[in-house]
């Protein structure tokens, strides 16, 4: 199956399952209309409704021929194409979920209702007869109860997407993050890496986005930047923007990387040879000796850790001939290879690929963000066995331009511990 057929295939299932929550939204819809709306009025609604939905499929569809041409670039497209599809795509999700949770809850409702109706009618066993309370005709306030619920609902799905992606996508934070290790040669005492992840070069990061952020990222001043993965998001047509973008990043020692699955989605070849001319130092799967201060710092980095065909690792290929006495630093995209880099011997690695969450949300002690669920290592800092593992949010998006977990450079000095 050639990559048109295997794009072709990945489009139709998704939308398959775009369309089925899309179904879902509109049978809620038309029941509002139906409850919330004055009869003469419903084919009105139903009509805009209707006109909404085939727009947004329509700008869905055209926005990945643009993203396999690589015509998103352009500010039209941009502005016409892309963010609405965007939007749209972002607010079905929301209203789906939104909506879900109402269903969830009202079912929850019902069986306790149920649950309570069945106890008191055991009780009343002495009772002849029971009368339950005829139901009423929806009135005017009743009436406009719902269409202010569900215009509520409507703001909600539409206006938290929009929201989110103008004030948290572009929001990059800098975290200054100091590591202390019983093993860091004297000479390695006070060394910083800057690490970047998760570009996603295409619709959503532009050339100029990401050149914003290498100029950050220089502005540090490190002695190495380290980039774990996804340069781009799809197709062979996002490389010139990270090719062209990445000429900018300089360090005093280097800029290192490695392959993230959204690099296998497009050609990991093209990907690999357009930053390698850029002297980008690609770690896919092999190590790279560094003599610093006299010191010896090996830099490590594997390829995509996915699973079965898609597993792109060779652990045992990048370890061959490493230098056991040196200070070990593992790349890798995926955190889920931190155990078997901790079998290796590396003393630190460094990941990304969660995106924190993208969109989760976190006050206090309140945790609503799912990534804790689907990952062990989902964000910050982790240690076992003496060993570190950090995973970086990234500073890109995926599905919809929409960060609720503001995207992240991160600043580390490493420290010989006391």
């Amino acid at each position: 199956m050639n990559r048109l057929q295997q794009f072709s295939l990945f489009l139709t299932l998704f939308m398959l399952l775009y369309g089925g929550i899309q179904f879902y939204v509109f049978r809620h819809y038309r029941r509002w209309i139906k409850k919330s709306v004055l009869p003469d009025r419903y084919g009105t609604w139903m009509r805009v409704a209707l006109w909404v939905i085939s727009i947004g499929n329509v700008l869905f569809l055209v926005q990945f021929v643009l993203r396999w041409y690589g015509w998103y670039a352009h500010l039209l497209p941009q502005i016409f194409v892309v963010y609405p599809s965007a939007w749209y795509f972002a607010s079905s999700v929301m209203a789906f979920v939104l909506l879900l949770v109402k269903d969830a809850g009202r079912l929850l409702l019902f069986l306790v209702r149920h649950l309570f109706s069945i106890l008191r009618n055991l009780n009343r066993l002495d009772s002849t007869s029971y009368n339950p309370i005829p139901a009423q005709e929806i009135n005017a306030g009743r009436r406009g109860f719902l269409k202010l619920s569900g215009m509520t609902l409507a703001a909600a799905s539409i206006g938290a997407p929009v929201l989110a992606s103008l004030a948290t996508a572009r929001d990059y934070q800098i975290n200054r993050i100091t590591l202390s290790f019983d093993e860091l040669p004297v000479g390695l005492d006070g060394l910083t890496l800057a690490q970047v992840s998760d570009l996603h070069s295409g619709p959503y990061m532009m050339e100029a986005d990401m050149a914003e952020i290498f100029e950050i990222t220089n502005s540090l001043s490190p002695d190495i930047i380290l980039v774990t993965g996804d340069f781009v998001d799809s197709v062979d047509a996002e490389i010139p923007a990270v090719y062209n973008a990445i000429s900018v990043l300089k360090a005093e020692v280097g800029v290192f990387g490695c392959l993230g699955n959204h690099d296998h989605f497009a050609t990991a070849e093209k990907v690999l040879s357009a930053l390698e001319s850029r002297n980008v130092v690609m770690l896919n799967n092999r190590h790279h000796l560094l003599s610093l201060n006299g010191e010896q710092l090996t830099l490590a980095g594997i390829d995509d850790y996915g699973s079965g065909s898609r597993n792109f690792a060779r652990p045992a290929e990048t370890v061959k001939e490493l230098q056991p006495d040196s200070f070990k630093i593992m790349l890798s995209h995926r955190p889920d290879f931190f155990p078997e880099a901790k079998r290796l011997g590396m003393n630190l690695t460094l990941a990304g690929h969660t995106h924190g969450g993208q969109v989760g949300i976190e006050f206090g002690k309140i945790n609503l963000n799912p990534v804790y669920l689907v990952h062990k290592y989902a964000r910050g800092l982790y240690e076992e066995e003496g060993k570190k593992l950090y995973v970086n949010v990234g500073v890109g998006m995926v599905g919809a331009p929409i960060r609720l977990v503001r995207p992240e450079i991160t600043l580390f000095t490493l420290r010989k511990s006391a």
